[in-house]
């Protein structure tokens, strides 16, 4: 028996949130027709089912409680297909102290550890850099 892609859409919803350009992509891997697809992915967003802005909320949380800057969560959240304009709006909303969160990062990677060098403070700028936090943010986490 084929299921339906409004069937399969509500499946693959129940376990976890995704995107609608996650679901859309799933679908037409899974052999969908684009008209069923689309109906399908309308019916979702009227039912609640798919909804960017509260899958955007719940990624950008995920990612502070990891200890993630801003930029990584950006990138993340374009990788999962979300628009620009509710990535903003989102990580705006979220109200994070950027910069006391790269400080608690270094805290927990570097134990207090005190800087040896040039090098070594580089070190630590490029670890925070590449957990995507600015410059500027990493140098206050290294103070």
């Amino acid at each position: 028996m084929k299921y339906t892609a409004y069937q399969t859409a509500v499946w693959l919803l129940a376990s976890r949130d995704y995107s609608h350009n996650q679901i859309k992509a799933k679908l037409l891997d899974k052999g969908y027709e684009e008209p069923e697809i689309d109906t399908t992915l309308e019916r979702c967003v009227t039912s609640g089912y798919i909804d960017d802005a509260r899958y955007a909320t719940a990624l950008i949380r995920s990612h502070i409680n990891k200890g993630h800057g801003v930029m990584r969560i950006r990138q993340s959240l374009h990788q999962k297909g979300l628009q620009a304009d509710i990535i903003t709006l989102r990580i705006e909303e979220s109200e994070c102290d950027w910069f006391e969160l790269a400080k608690c990062k270094a805290q927990k990677k570097f134990a207090d550890k005190s800087i040896v060098d040039y090098k070594d403070k580089a070190k630590r700028i490029r670890f925070l850099m590449g957990q995507g936090f600015d410059y500027e943010q990493s140098c206050y986490a290294l103070t």
